[in-house]
């Protein structure tokens, strides 16, 4: 079903934000830690792209776990019994969450030291 314009998308996506968020341990704990990075970039006095960097790897890490959420879902829903091709699948999609937390940890934890430094 096709939505009929855009603040209904809009709509959609911020149900799918909200759901995602409460059916997921992990995004409220990386809300938690990009909370914690931000108190440590006001508090070290970090530059403007400092936060620019904070925001888009949030928000990468955050599509990340969208995603993987979706994926582990949809396989769970055709496939009860473990099954070789979803578990391959299953284990990329979080290899995506992964990578892209390393990237979150490992830039902010640069621009962190090189603010204390």
């Amino acid at each position: 079903m096709k939505n009929k314009n855009f603040l209904e998308s809009v709509k959609c996506a911020l149900r799918g934000v909200a759901s995602g968020f409460l059916a997921e341990r992990n995004l409220k704990i990386y809300s938690g830690i990009a909370l914690v990075f931000l108190a440590l970039n006001i508090l070290t006095s970090s530059g403007f792209y400092d936060y620019i960097i904070l925001l888009a790897l949030t928000c990468a890490a955050f599509s990340a776990e969208y995603i993987n959420t979706a994926i582990e879902r949809l396989c769970d829903s055709f496939c009860s019994e473990i099954d070789k091709n979803v578990k391959f699948i299953k284990d990329v999609a979080a290899a995506a969450v992964c990578v892209s937390g390393v990237a979150f940890f490992g830039a902010e934890g640069a621009i962190l030291i090189s603010n204390l430094l």
